[in-house]
């Protein structure tokens, strides 16, 4: 089949809705003849019609002068999260044999490796769950951590320390819980939010649900405290 005849065809297989088909067969041509010129044009057309500025740029690149600078990033950034190797490049735009590469594609190798290091920083986020943006989060997140630890150490120091000198620390003790549970309300809060942000809905509904009953625990010995004076004593001990 002459290349006029496959450009037709794809045409009217275009034409009539049968989109993916049209630039298979498009797309197969040029494989199997890089040189075939008027077949890789109108690819790269259809694939602007369709609004796929990576495609067009990856089948025009061949073609010096062809592709707009938005097709060329596209392209780089395609070629970057394929995985293989930049030797690889002109097998993967499709070159003719023993073609050089195009100077349009050889400039795009330092935005290659770009996008490669910008992509494996984000898949290492995405393992870790968290997104390098919230670092500044996580540091808060740590730290409102170490505080309600070291808050709980405290306290239970002091508790047991002046239980063993026979000082009464029930009082105490329970507002010592009150402050805990306030940082761990403040921690779980911290940590639905930045759930969230990762795009984890459900862990971070269940760090949500941990936060509000950890604060509705609060409220009530907040409550038990207003109406004794505050002495946080519960309905066992009238």
């Amino acid at each position: 089949m002459q290349d006029h005849e496959v450009i037709d065809r794809a045409a009217e297989r275009w034409a009539s809705g049968e989109r993916a088909e049209a630039l298979a067969s498009l797309r197969t041509r040029v494989r199997a003849a890089p040189a075939a010129l008027d077949v890789r044009l109108a690819l790269v057309e259809r694939y602007r019609e369709l609004g796929a500025p990576d495609q067009a740029g990856r089948w025009g690149l061949a073609v010096p002068g062809l592709t707009t600078p938005e097709e060329q990033d596209r392209a780089a950034r395609l070629f970057a999260a394929s995985g293989v190797d930049a030797s690889e490049l002109a097998m993967f735009l499709v070159l003719p044999e023993g073609t050089a590469l195009p100077a349009e594609a050889a400039a795009l190798l330092p935005e290659i490796d770009r996008y490669r290091e910008v992509f494996q920083q984000k898949a290492y986020a995405r393992w870790r769950g968290v997104d390098l943006s919230a670092d500044r989060l996580g540091n808060v997140i740590e730290g409102a951590l170490i505080v309600a630890l070291c808050s709980w150490l405290v306290t239970l120091a002091i508790v047991w320390g002046g239980s063993i000198l026979g000082a009464q620390m029930t009082g105490f003790a329970r507002w010592a819980a009150v402050l805990s549970l306030t940082f761990c309300g403040l921690f779980s809060g911290l940590m639905a939010f930045r759930r969230g942000s990762a795009g984890r809905p459900w862990v971070a509904v269940a760090w949500g649900a941990a936060c509000l009953a950890l604060f509705v625990g609060v409220l009530r010995l907040l409550t038990l405290a207003s109406e004794h004076d505050g002495v946080i004593r519960f309905a066992w001990e009238h």
